[in-house]
């Protein structure tokens, strides 16, 4: 299968996103999604200048360094962790124990094998050309961190939402109240370019757009992530935040905080 940037499933490998939805950066940088668990995504984040890949929520070790080693890239410097949750920083320590010297970051003590603590705010490279920034989102953990990435010199960006942001949903408000989730989604998220492709945690999005149809059911944008959910199995890395806006019913215009938890509510209890 062709590795490519922002990488797309096979069907649409060579064809770019906004053919049918709204994304325009080029499809370049380079980011591998890697499947483990029943429904959780890890990912390598390639720069291509160097060869040097950071590893975003390495659960499973030995599936993400086969990844790196089909890639050919070198895993050995950064591990960027979304949150806490076991599903998610569960492969830290192993990591750091066979990559002496690997930096891991992430948004509390409480993520295991944290080396670099980030806050709101903070910024710092992978490779050569890969810009990172965090963006604290509290809500469904306190320390649940975003990472938005660029790179100015081709125009493009991405951001790791782990389990804030899902394809057409949000998470769980494990440590928060609605008006974290709120903030985190119509603010802070929303606040990004409209062509940042989202990276998310989790493989949710048949579940989410069902919600979303029933609390929508007028909603053209939701009705194509639909039928786009229905004929393929992967939806990460192919929308953007601008696409979230018109298809997530947590991020529709002119939401209230109190909407956002009522919806949270319902989405709790759905059965579809």
């Amino acid at each position: 299968m062709q590795r490519a940037v922002f990488r797309v499933p096979a069907i649409l490998s060579r064809i770019h996103p906004s053919r049918f939805f709204t994304a325009t950066a080029a499809i370049n940088m380079r980011v591998v999604e890697v499947p483990c668990r029943s429904d959780n995504y890890m990912y390598l984040l390639i720069d291509e200048a160097t060869n040097k890949a950071a590893v975003i929520d390495p659960f499973d070790f030995k599936k993400i360094t086969a990844a790196a080693s089909k890639e050919k890239v070198d895993i050995g410097e950064q591990l960027i962790t979304t949150h806490h949750h076991q599903d998610h920083a569960g492969g830290n320590v192993e990591f750091a124990k066979n990559y002496k010297g690997v930096e891991v970051y992430g948004g509390s003590e409480e993520c295991a094998g944290l080396t670099k603590k980030v806050k709101h705010g903070d910024e710092f490279s992978v490779g050569q050309d890969i810009k990172v920034k965090a963006y604290a989102t509290p809500c469904h953990t306190q320390d649940s961190i975003c990472f938005f990435v660029e790179d100015k010199a081709k125009n493009q960006r991405g951001v790791f939402t782990g389990d804030t942001l899902f394809i057409g949903g949000c998470g769980r408000f494990f440590e928060g109240k609605p008006e974290e989730m709120h903030t985190a989604l119509n603010k802070t998220l929303a606040s990004l370019p409209d062509d940042t492709i989202v990276y998310c945690g989790h493989e949710y999005t048949k579940d989410n757009v069902k919600f979303g149809a029933h609390i929508a059911p007028d909603n053209a944008a939701v009705q194509k992530l639909k039928d786009f959910a229905e004929k393929n199995s992967v939806t990460t890395g192919i929308f953007t935040i601008g696409d979230e806006k018109k298809h997530n019913v947590f991020m529709s215009q002119g939401i209230t905080a109190e909407r956002v938890g009522e919806l949270r509510e319902q989405k709790n209890n759905f059965r579809g």
